[in-house]
């Protein structure tokens, strides 16, 4: 429970609302539904938990790799559906410095 109480304060950091779906992204797959909801009820009735000493450290270990690697995951999703519109940027600003020079 302290693991889903620490990411719940995590994401209030990051000025996100934690919620179930958030959580669940950054513990390991083998996590039930149930526990997550218990950790966000319980950080719910105690937002500012201090929490000195893990006490899952397995699952410290696990939702830590999991998520740089969600973070990495969406930085390269999101340039990806950039870059389009990047060269699309490119294109209409030389159409566009090509036309004014017509002028």
């Amino acid at each position: 429970m302290d693991k889903i109480i620490l990411i719940a304060q995590q994401i209030v950091k990051e000025g996100k609302t934690p919620n179930t779906a958030l959580i669940k992204a950054r513990l390991p797959k083998n996590v039930p539904l149930p526990t997550i909801i218990q950790g966000l009820k319980m950080w719910q009735d105690n937002p500012n938990k201090q929490i000195n000493t893990p006490t899952e450290p397995a699952l410290i270990n696990n939702a830590t790799v999991a998520t740089g690697s969600f973070d990495q995951l969406l930085d390269a999703k999101i340039e990806q559906q950039l870059a389009p519109l990047k060269n699309e940027i490119e294109q209409l600003k030389a159409e566009l410095k090509k036309l004014k020079e017509k002028q």
